[in-house]
């Protein structure tokens, strides 16, 4: 199987982001490397960072920015920018406020073996605010396993959004009989992607300035360009840890269904991993 890159976003909140990384501890496909893109964090969030990294088995790099405003695309350019398809075929993105089921990395893989250009997307468990207090980075690994007995408390009292992606259907031919392999579009905490369709759409569009809107114009281009696309809400099993949601920016939403348009040839954005306006000379790099 292929080495994957995991790039975890993350902005401020070295709590959830602790929570994650301690997900990935017992991963059961274990060639993998991972890589921060931070959007300008406080100290506290390198703090957990190095803290993990005398935990975890993989390598980590932590790539931070000054907060200037949010820039999560210019920031997660920089790191998929640095990432060598030869030595690193597959790139797995999540968000540091989602916990990873065990074989999260594995079904990533798994889906790329047969293919370099590819994009899978996942889906995700939404936790609610009462059961998302409950887990800590001791305890996060329960959820490893899929429907612990605290998330099916969780469900019973309505604080839990689909539960039942919370269990891991192995076998292609039975997701394919219980319709758990139609995914309608990209989700940004939980999607892979082949390294060389990520460079020939040319990886996030920097133009966009505020929340919402980048990762459905990734998934826009991959679809126009001939990608192969496909997904599952029964392997990648990934749980989302509550929090209050931010609102999107309405001036992306409206451009986000201008190219959804049957038709539209938009498959390269001219500010991405190549043609960035950002100044990379702030951006700081802490390798392991």
């Amino acid at each position: 199987m292929k080495r994957a890159a995991v790039v975890i976003v993350t902005y401020n909140n070295p709590a959830f982001l602790g929570i994650c990384l301690a997900s990935y501890k017992n991963q059961s496909y274990k060639n993998f490397a991972i890589f921060i893109a931070d959007d300008g964090s406080k100290p506290d969030t390198k703090a957990k960072i190095d803290q993990y990294r005398k935990i975890l088995p993989q390598p980590i790099t932590h790539f931070w920015h000054p907060d200037v405003g949010y820039r999560k695309a210019q920031i997660v350019n920089h790191v998929w920018r640095t990432l060598d398809p030869a030595e690193f075929p597959v790139v797995v993105n999540v968000d540091h406020d989602t916990v990873a089921h065990r074989r999260f990395v594995e079904d990533h893989v798994r889906q790329h073996d047969a293919s370099d250009n590819l994009l899978f997307m996942g889906r995700r468990v939404n936790l609610g605010p009462a059961v998302t207090l409950t887990y800590t980075e001791e305890n996060a690994t329960q959820l490893n396993h899929g429907l612990p007995w605290r998330l099916v408390k969780a469900a019973l009292k309505k604080d839990v959004e689909d539960p039942n992606r919370a269990v891991r259907i192995s076998t292609p031919w039975l997701r394919r009989l219980l319709g758990r392999d139609k995914v309608p579009d990209l989700l940004g905490s939980n999607f892979s992607i082949s390294n060389t369709l990520l460079r020939k759409i040319n990886g996030y569009n920097e133009e966009y300035k505020h929340y919402w809107g980048e990762d459905g114009d990734l998934f826009v281009r991959a679809r126009n360009s001939g990608a192969e696309i496909s997904g599952s809400r029964s392997i990648a099993l990934q749980y989302h840890l509550y929090h209050k949601m931010l609102s999107p920016d309405p001036v992306a939403v409206e451009n986000y269904y201008k190219v959804l348009i049957p038709g539209n040839d938009y498959q390269y954005c001219n500010q991405g991993i190549a043609g960035s306006k950002e100044n990379t000379s702030d951006v700081i790099i802490h390798k392991a």
